[in-house]
């Protein structure tokens, strides 16, 4: 014998499915608590309830526990017989349990009759165990929410922006507006914190261009210089055409007042406290990607190459060149034979080579001057004071120790020619074979007598005083000899000979000190970098008019694109988008970065070396020529203030 408890379910459509499920065990219980055998989920039935058992199974014994009887035929009672063959029907709030035999089973049959009940009254279970039944109807709450939402982030809004409208900077406290904040202000603006009618000049009216050049006065201007002053058709003709998303959004923008082409397009602000975040690359992408095509059919043709990543897509660089001498800068390309003018004659390679001449000085000089086994890139360039650039090679600077001037030694200080100057050479060649007579013999010196003879033409005598007679006219064999062939002008400068009403000339040198006016490189941040690694050319240049510039080939060695986009393989690939070397609003300096990562430009401030300390002074001169860029912090003294 065994109990089954049998469930029937009525579906929308009148048909009844009914389940059985077998109950094990002699004894059952029903009750509203989840855990009973049958479980009634009926506020009018107590947690334990009743419980359900038969000894020989067939008659059956139901029992209420708790006090809270239950129905049989129309009558209440605690405890029943039941004759199952018979059967009966027996209620529990409004569920009905109906006892039947089928064969050796005994069937309990639970079917709910009437709606749930608590006790004696009908009510909703839901709203019984809910706030539903004492408080306000939805549609009042609704209306309510709706009212306070209004008054907090608009009434409220708009009352405080008023109150502080004419006034410099708020007190510190909570403001009404403060909700409209879509987050806390960049380092750049975090003294505007309490300032918002700075850039919010007007209420509902999206931030103006007018409002960022009240401050940003240059930037403004020189964003106009970065596209070169291109009318507003040609930049709108430059851009990508908008997809059904950007049209959209396009949409809404004109509907709301927020015209497009604003700062705030890149500059978004609120984003969160520390640095504004660079401007992502497909800001420029937007535009320079395939720009030159839609230039051209909307009648603005450009040599602009097209860019859109750095390691994929990226025109090859085009330096400023001298393409003749004393020629203008134009750009040009890195086409094999590209040369640069700039009045030099210099062959790298016999300089960098490891063994020769060359070589053999500049060991020779290792105890004076930072020299190695060989000359090294960064012995004759050197880099300007914040490492950025390169320095102009200086003759006394860079060149003296090796190619000298010299050409008179007076009591222990040698005098040199006036290097830059050709006609203070020609003066100081002039005065000084004019002034100072040949050395005299050992045979002339003192009151020894002279036999006869010693008179006569090709003796001593003879040829030293024919040599101080004609002496004057050396100088102009010695001007010649310098500015000519084998001479040391010649060798490294384009010499031009006197003409009618001139005099000796040279070449004017023009180096070159950027020569990619559209990027930014920095040297400082490559100086773990061999200079021949990217300067490939250099160890086989064997003429100042080569081209060194490296090409982006060079570049894409370790940069990559802003994604890591590549076209070779990259062992250490650095990303690099758009605004790593280029500068939307400015082509002259370095593209923006917080003040507490620029480098900061220090005087070099120590004291005054010993006379003997730098003997290279000795063949360049001294600094009053303005030849080395130092801070002494001990002042020159005349020779009267020293007592000498």
């Amino acid at each position: 014998m065994s109990f089954i408890l049998r469930r029937i379910s009525t579906t929308k459509t009148g048909k009844q499915i009914i389940r059985d499920a077998p109950l094990p065990g002699d004894t059952i219980t029903l009750g509203r608590e989840g855990s009973n055998t049958i479980h009634v989920a009926d506020l009018a039935v107590n947690p334990h309830h009743a419980t359900i058992s038969s000894a020989d199974g067939r008659h059956v014994r139901v029992a209420a526990s708790e006090g809270l009887g239950f129905d049989i035929n129309g009558r209440s009672v605690d405890t029943a017989d039941i004759d199952s063959a018979a059967g009966a029907e027996l209620r529990f709030g409004g569920h009905r349990l109906t006892i039947a035999r089928e064969g050796d089973d005994i069937i309990l049959l639970v079917e709910r009759i009437d709606e749930l009940s608590q006790s004696s009254k009908d009510v909703d279970e839901a709203k019984a165990f809910s706030l539903a039944g004492v408080m306000p109807g939805k549609r009042i709450g609704a209306w309510v929410f709706g009212l306070l939402m209004l008054a907090a982030f608009l009434i409220g809004p708009i009352w405080a922006w008023y109150s502080y409208k004419n006034v410099n900077e708020r007190p510190d406290g909570y403001h009404a507006d403060s909700a409209w904040l879509s987050g806390p202000l960049s380092s750049a603006h975090a003294s505007l914190k309490n300032d918002c009618q700075s850039c919010h000049v007007e209420p509902f009216v999206a931030v103006t261009d007018k409002a960022c050049v009240n401050c940003h006065t240059g930037e403004h201007k020189a964003m106009s210089m970065a596209h070169a002053n291109a009318p507003a058709a040609m930049l709108l003709a430059a851009r990508h055409p908008p997809g059904v998303g950007e049209k959209i959004l396009a949409g809404f923008a004109k509907t709301f007042n927020k015209p497009q082409g604003r700062c705030v397009d890149c500059h978004t602000e609120h984003e969160g406290a520390g640095p504004m975040p660079a401007t992502p690359q497909k800001f420029c992408a937007d535009c320079h990607d395939g720009m030159s095509a839609r230039l051209k059919s909307a009648g603005h043709p450009t040599l602009l190459g097209d860019a859109g990543d750095f390691g994929t897509s990226h025109p090859e660089f085009r330096p400023l060149v001298r393409s003749a001498p004393g020629a203008k800068l134009v750009r040009t390309t890195l086409a094999k034979g590209t040369v640069d003018y700039n009045g030099l004659k210099f062959p790298h390679d016999m300089h960098l080579q490891a063994t020769g001449g060359v070589a053999r000085m500049a060991a020779s000089f290792r105890g004076r001057y930072d020299f190695g086994q060989k000359l090294e890139c960064e012995n004759c360039h050197r880099p300007d004071a914040d490492g950025v650039r390169i320095k102009p090679v200086e003759m006394e600077r860079d060149c003296a120790m090796c190619h000298s001037l010299a050409f008179e030694t007076v009591g222990g200080v040698t005098r040199t020619l006036r290097h830059g100057e050709p006609d203070q050479v020609v003066a100081d060649l002039t005065a000084y074979y004019r002034s100072t007579p040949p050395a005299r013999p050992l045979q002339l010196g003192g009151m020894q007598r002279r036999r006869p003879g010693q008179y006569a033409e090709g003796q001593v005598y003879n040829i030293y005083f024919r040599e101080v007679a004609v002496r004057p006219s050396r100088a102009q064999d010695a001007v010649r000899a310098v500015f000519s062939k084998g001479g040391a002008c010649y060798d490294c400068h384009t010499i031009f000979a006197p003409q009618a009403g001139t005099g000796w000339r040279v070449a004017a040198v023009d180096q070159t000190s950027r020569f990619l006016q559209k990027g930014w490189f920095d040297h400082d941040a490559h100086k773990e970098t061999d200079c021949a690694d990217c300067h490939t050319a250099a160890p086989g240049s064997k003429a100042a008019t080569d081209l060194l510039v490296p090409g982006v080939r060079q570049c894409r060695d370790c940069h990559v694109g802003e994604g890591g986009a590549r076209l070779v393989k990259v062992e250490t690939a650095t990303e690099s988008p758009c605004a790593m070397c280029h500068e939307y609003h400015s082509d002259g300096g370095k593209p923006w970065m917080p003040p507490t990562q620029r480098k900061k430009n220090v005087s070099a401030i120590t004291d005054r070396p010993p006379r003997g300390a730098y003997t290279v002074s000795l063949i360049t001169g001294g600094e009053r020529r303005g030849l080395y860029d130092v801070t002494w912090r001990a002042p020159a003294l005349r020779p009267a203030d020293r007592g000498g």
